[in-house]
């Protein structure tokens, strides 16, 4: 449970989910007042690791600006945050990227709130895909309804690798400053892994191991976990930290271990995994055990279906459908299963003292749909030093993407 700090600056998270973000606004000093998602599961994740934050387990097209304003102790105009994730998977390139999706006015809502409280900040996170929805037309109403409540709004792709997240995860942030302020833009903190810089690197592109050199790898997310089989479950550490973020995620605990279970998979898969070595695939696999499907594909299609970590990779981005290892690269390095709930949760950059709450279906949903709390730290943090005037934001970031009044 991390202490709350009542003198820094304050923050509404909606669509908060398992509370990556909420994590991250609390580790760089913000003052969480409320959080809000309609998800049963994350609200005992809430109850569990922030039972001092108020959680309204809501529909958001539910509540009013009144309402937030009332529970969170604050006056319209006197937040200096509001922040979420409106869920993505209608803009995203794994859905169906339709305008009409009925999960994309959820993004709507969002800007309704905020425009109602007037927060001095506005943080939306999102994933990159939703720049290009439409033919960019989601982004020019963004910038248009931003531009009518008065705020001047940023957007960058930020990956998490560049914040200390053993994970290539992109994810595009919104960053909006009411006009009054005289804040001309600001709040994308600079990267303090690997050499580049933000915008230098973009989604769907090969990074060079030059460029990733000084990403955490999957050895340093999870190499000091217990090993267990399929379907099975440790609650306790075996060995010692081996580095630094090991440390950092285990401070606090001495040997209890939570959510480290590994989903329980069919003897079909465990014969396929079994067969695979580090960094091989389902195209290393022998033909009869295929899945009918994948036996009439292309060898160049799917190549992260039921690929094997190695130890010396980073991560690829964590989904809710880890447990599956036709899903992506989700198998065990060396061991006979999928990643464990506890593993994606450090590849996530959730510490182990974080206990995901609710049926492992719904661990799996939060730990995947969670936004890193290390990026979100990092976030929150540059936005703060912009609010206290240590960090000056008069100067436009670099990406592909702008938005235009």
């Amino acid at each position: 449970m991390t202490d709350l700090n009542r003198s820094g600056p304050t923050a509404i998270d909606l669509f908060s989910g398992a509370g990556g973000i909420t994590l991250g606004l609390l580790q760089a000093g913000f003052d969480v007042r409320l959080c809000a998602d309609i998800a049963r599961a994350c609200a005992l994740t809430h109850s569990r690791n922030f039972p001092r934050i108020t959680f309204l387990n809501r529909d958001i097209g539910e509540l009013g600006g009144r309402d937030l304003l009332q529970h969170s102790g604050l006056k319209r105009r006197q937040l200096d945050l509001l922040i979420g994730g409106p869920p993505c998977q209608g803009f995203s390139i794994l859905g169906r990227r339709e305008i009409d999706d009925p999960r994309n006015g959820l993004f709507g809502q969002f800007l309704r709130l905020a425009f109602e409280l007037q927060p001095k900040a506005i943080v939306i996170e999102n994933v990159p895909g939703l720049a290009t929805l439409n033919g960019g037309a989601i982004l020019k109403e963004i910038g248009q309804a931003f531009a009518a409540a008065g705020y001047r709004a940023d957007c960058a792709e930020l990956l998490a690798s560049q914040y200390g997240v053993p994970q290539m995860r992109w994810r595009m942030f919104f960053i909006a400053w009411r006009g009054d302020l005289g804040i001309a833009s600001g709040g994308f903190p600079p990267p303090t892994h690997g050499r580049r810089g933000i915008g230098d690197l973009v989604p769907n592109h090969t990074i060079s191991p030059e460029d990733m050199r000084g990403f955490l790898t999957i050895a340093d997310a999870i190499s000091d976990l217990p090993a267990i089989g399929s379907g099975g479950y440790s609650s306790v550490y075996d060995r010692k930290p081996r580095n630094g973020y090991q440390r950092t995620m285990r401070a606090g605990l001495r040997t209890e271990l939570y959510n480290h279970y590994a989903p329980k998979l069919s003897p079909q898969n465990l014969r396929r995994i079994e067969h695979l070595g580090p960094g091989e695939d389902w195209r290393n696999l022998p033909r009869h055990l295929l899945p009918l499907g994948m036996q009439r594909a292309l060898r160049k299609d799917h190549t992260r279906r039921y690929r094997r970590m190695t130890w010396d990779g980073v991560a690829r981005s964590i989904i809710t459908r880890f447990r599956d290892p036709k899903s992506g690269e989700y198998i065990h390095p060396d061991q006979a299963r999928t990643i464990s709930i506890r593993e994606a949760a450090r590849i996530q950059s959730f510490p182990d003292w974080f206990e995901f709450m609710g049926t492992y279906s719904s661990q799996y949903d939060q730990v995947g749909n969670a936004v890193p709390p290390l990026l979100a730290r990092a976030v929150a943090a540059e936005i703060a030093g912009v609010l206290n005037g240590a960090v000056r934001g008069d100067g436009p970031v670099k990406s592909r993407y702008k938005i235009v009044a």
